[in-house]
């Protein structure tokens, strides 16, 4: 099975007062090509769809032209949302999108949400964590009282009353004070076989020893990286498709990817090269990751100079 992986979309972004929305729009027929030409099973977006929680009018129609020219191709389409976005608008008709194979994970309910994908090799679990925080956890544990519907590749629910209990149980047995336990709760009750294909798509700060990832200016950055959490909880998912940072790079393996923004988006992203990541999962422990490049419709550059020769040009 291939999917791409891409992320940090900040469609409605502005940068030093120039409006993005041409840019993206440019970008988004690029993905598209690679989508009719690379023919994946599934799109996964990595959170960061808008660039603030109340996007603009021009920002919504186009990210709706986006997924419309997606669903054309016949690609199922996972979404989470990320810190820049608001969960609630994302998770708007979610349940009527999917029967469309349109999977919108905007809400965080205290646990990933799941669905299942299928190839020649049987099954591919796609586990969809939108961004949280501690008191988001918090708050999902102590309302979930009724049970929740897993997604399947046709797009139907079925009940799952024991694993919302299970979930339950689970959060009320650990303290959720920090980012890491947050991550540790929310998988801790999805009861997550990882003798089988699994994939995580998640938008957080994720570390590891020994590896400091490359932020860029136009990302939110918490004081004293109060949000890191530590990928090693992570590692045993055969791809953890991540968002959050704006530059491409992995965190400590091969298969835990930040596919990065598909734009420049500020000038410490300037000598980046941006681009959408392509994964083919074939046979358990079979996984197979490449880049495809993007080209801007404006390159970004730096002109350092007197004042008014640069105002001059």
């Amino acid at each position: 099975m291939k999917f791409l992986h891409l992320s940090d979309l900040h469609i409605g972004k502005t940068v030093n007062g120039f409006s993005m929305l041409d840019e993206q729009r440019h970008i988004f027929r690029q993905i598209t090509g690679y989508v009719k030409s690379e023919r994946p099973e599934a799109v996964v977006i990595a959170g960061d769809v808008y660039d603030r929680a109340i996007p603009g009018v021009e920002a919504v129609r186009l990210f709706d032209d986006f997924l419309t020219e997606l669903a054309g191709e016949a690609a199922a389409v996972l979404l989470i949302s990320g810190n820049h976005d608001s969960p609630e608008r994302l998770n708007y008709a979610s349940r009527l999108l999917s029967a469309k194979r349109l999977y919108l994970c905007g809400a965080f309910d205290g646990a990933p949400r799941k669905v299942t994908l299928g190839d020649e090799y049987g099954d591919v679990n796609f586990w969809l964590l939108p961004f949280i925080k501690p008191s988001h956890f918090r708050g999902a544990a102590d309302g979930q009282k009724a049970a929740n519907g897993q997604e399947t590749g046709d797009g139907q629910e079925t009940g799952d009353g024991q694993n919302a209990v299970d979930r339950q149980n689970a959060a009320d047995g650990q303290k959720v004070e920090t980012y890491d336990d947050a991550l540790a709760a929310a998988l801790a009750g999805a009861g997550v076989d990882y003798a089988a294909r699994n994939v995580l798509v998640a938008h957080q700060f994720f570390t590891k020893t020994g590896v400091t990832p490359a932020r860029s200016d136009s990302e939110l950055n918490p004081v004293g990286g109060l949000d890191a959490v530590d990928a090693a909880a992570v590692e045993k998912f055969d791809y953890v498709a991540l968002g959050h940072l704006h530059g491409a790079q992995t965190v400590g393996a091969a298969h835990i990817r930040y596919a990065g923004s598909p734009l420049k988006y500020s000038f410490s992203e300037l000598r980046q090269e941006k681009s959408v990541t392509l994964v083919e999962i074939g046979p358990k422990g079979n996984i197979g990751v490449k880049t495809l490049p993007l080209a801007p419709l404006h390159a970004m550059r730096e002109i350092k100079g007197e004042l008014a020769e640069l105002t001059g040009a």
